[in-house]
C-alpha cells in the first residue's frame, strides 16, 4: 500500500503516537549504537501491515529497508562476521544444489478403434503433443 487516504493517514497518526513516544524516549536516551528494541520492530510491523511501510516509517523515523523487510517476513542474512562468530544462531542454511533430472511426461492416447499411441514428452514441451493428438484422431489416417 503507497498511499493512504486522508482519513487513514490520521487514523494511523493517532494509533502511532504511543509508539512514536516510546521510539523518541528510546533514541534520546540510547547509549551508542544499540539497536532498536525488538517489541518496537514489532509494533511498526503490525501497523505498516494495515497501513503501509512507507508511512510507518516516515512517522517513526526508522529503516525503511528493516521495515520492508519485517513485515514481508524476510530475515536479514548473517553477515561473514556474525557467521565466523560460534555463538550466531542461524536459521537457514544453504544446501547444494543437487543434480537436477529433467522430468518427462508419459502421454498415451488412443482411438475409438484400438490404435493406440504413446509419446516421452520432455518437461516443458507439453504443447507440442496437441498437433500430434490431432493428427493421430484425424478421420482417415
Amino acid at each position: 500500500m503507497n498511499a493512504i487516504t486522508p482519513e487513514r493517514h490520521q487514523e494511523l497518526k493517532s494509533r502511532i503516537e504511543p509508539l512514536r513516544q516510546q521510539v523518541e524516549s528510546w533514541r534520546h536516551n540510547k547509549t551508542g549504537k544499540e539497536h532498536m528494541p525488538e517489541t518496537f520492530w514489532e509494533g511498526a510491523v503490525e501497523l505498516a501491515k494495515l497501513y503501509g511501510v512507507s508511512a510507518v516509517q516516515k512517522i517513526l523515523r526508522i529503516d525503511y529497508r528493516g521495515l520492508e523487510r519485517r513485515t514481508l517476513g524476510i530475515r536479514k542474512p548473517v553477515g561473514k562476521a556474525r557467521a565466523a562468530q560460534p555463538t550466531a544462531v542461524r536459521s537457514f542454511i544453504e544446501l547444494p544444489a543437487l543434480p537436477t533430472r529433467r522430468a518427462e511426461h508419459l502421454v498415451e492416447l488412443e482411438d475409438g478403434t484400438g490404435r493406440k499411441l504413446s509419446l516421452k514428452v520432455a518437461a516443458g514441451h507439453l504443447a507440442e503433443v496437441l498437433p500430434l493428438a490431432q493428427a493421430f484422431w484425424r478421420p482417415g489416417l
